[in-house]
């Protein structure tokens, strides 16, 4: 690259941004100076914060909901906005339980601390630095958000049901101090799902707050704020009706929205046109090879089989809804015979992984005598995520696929012809069938 193409470059991206007033406010990272909705959450969660004036607080409030419907956003919204002292760390960030407590415990101000170094240490440290920072603002309330909560699972030999226990207990000594703290765990799953021990779940209570999806209104509400803040021109409410709708097909997801929203702001800026519907499909396509590409790069090979599954029996059988078992034969047939392959459960857990990464969607279907189960759809193109995972394979599945309609479509114009005629080309139809 010169000077020449650099230049070129700079060029786009102002003409891009040049339908924008103040970007920002289509930021899904930053906390809003105002909340659209979610007062019934906010009540609930600021009654069991605010339950420390009068003596005793909740040691674990567990905040749980489909993605994009406003959890994060709420929690550190809530507790920015209380007198207490508020450490609010991503899970995602972290591979091990270890690597948790160093996330805790670099939001703090301390540096990581080495494995060797010990668990019990790095609790010892983060008890002090509690006491030291509760001391300093002459709070009485901390409050610890676990984003992501679900990531501390993914680590089976770092005992996540043990790092929890010396949570709740660190909770016990503060209170003995004279001193509160509550720790909120937000997931997209009910803490029951969890793998935690009696003596934590005893611990910790049932202080919940469930998320539902946002309304097809509440959505439209966010971006019409959203909007009017961001953008130089005023938007056609058609248009921002368009995009709520596109984000909530499947649940009220607004941090769809407003990506969907930005992104299509930024396509209309390179051809200096007021945003359009075509802008937000331009944009929603967009964002979908994205996100898919940037999922699918950084899972594992058992992840992007998973992903190879689901996307195959939807594709080939024309159908939505999938439950595990018929997803773990189909990954069996899939899978390198040199490979080892993985459990049945922890397929299972891969396909929640693929949930929480907003591929597909679940639900759970009762099996009468059988219990219940559950069902997995995809969310996106079949066709797109089975090209992300393995192209050469994909392209053969879709070959086979086209011989079989093809084969169909045959079979069904035999049965509208006469007897003589078909009986002539049903050599060459098995023929070409291979039968």
């Amino acid at each position: 690259m010169d000077k020449k193409e650099l230049k070129k470059i700079v060029g786009d991206v102002r003409k891009q941004n040049s339908i924008f007033s103040d970007k920002s406010f289509l930021d899904n990272l930053a906390v809003p100076n105002s909340i659209i909705g979610r007062e019934n959450e906010s009540k609930k969660l600021v009654k069991f914060l605010l339950s420390y004036e009068k003596g005793l607080v909740v040691p674990l409030v567990s905040i749980y909901g489909r993605s994009g419907s406003g959890k994060s956003t709420i929690v550190q919204f809530v507790c920015k906005n209380l007198d207490v002292n508020f450490c609010y760390v991503n899970l995602r960030k972290a591979k091990t339980v270890f690597g948790c407590i160093n996330l805790i415990l670099s939001e703090l101000g301390h540096e990581n601390l080495k494995n060797a170094q010990g668990m019990n240490n790095a609790f010892v440290i983060l008890e002090k630095l509690i006491i030291q920072m509760l001391d300093k603002s002459g709070n009485s309330l901390f409050v610890l958000c676990l984003d992501e909560f679900d990531t501390l699972f993914y680590d089976k030999r770092g005992k996540p049901s043990d790092f929890v226990y010396k949570l709740v207990v660190l909770v016990e000594k503060l209170r003995a101090l004279k001193k509160h703290m509550c720790i909120i765990t937000i997931s997209n799953k009910v803490l029951s799902e969890f793998n935690l021990d009696d003596r934590v779940i005893s611990r910790i209570g049932t202080s919940e707050i469930y998320f539902d999806s946002y309304s097809q209104s509440d959505v439209l509400k966010i971006i019409r704020n959203r909007a009017k803040k961001s953008f130089l021109e005023k938007i056609d409410d058609d248009v921002l009706q368009y995009c709520a709708n596109i984000s909530s097909e499947e649940h009220g997801d607004a941090r769809r929205a407003i990506d969907l929203l930005r992104t299509s702001g930024e396509i209309a800026g390179i051809e200096n046109k007021k945003i359009s519907k075509k802008h937000i499909d331009e944009a929603v396509s967009q964002l979908q090879k994205n996100q898919i590409t940037t999922i699918i790069s950084g899972g594992s090979y058992h992840f992007r089989l998973a992903c190879a599954a689901l996307s195959r029996l939807t594709y080939v059988n024309d159908e939505g809804w999938h439950s595990t078992s018929e997803l773990f034969k189909q990954y069996q047939k899939i899978v390198s015979s040199e490979t080892r392959q993985i459990s049945y459960r922890r397929f299972s857990e891969m396909l929640v992984e693929l949930v929480n990464s907003g591929i597909a969607v679940s639900k759970t279907e009762s099996k009468g005598r059988h219990g219940y189960g559950s069902q997995f759809k995809l969310t996106v193109d079949p066709d797109l995520i089975g090209h992300s995972c393995f192209t050469d394979w994909w392209t053969s599945v879709v070959e086979s696929k086209k011989k079989k309609d093809d084969a169909l479509r045959s079979v069904k114009a035999l049965k509208s012809m006469s007897f003589g005629k078909r009986h002539s080309r049903f050599g060459n139809l098995y023929r070409n069938l291979g039968l």
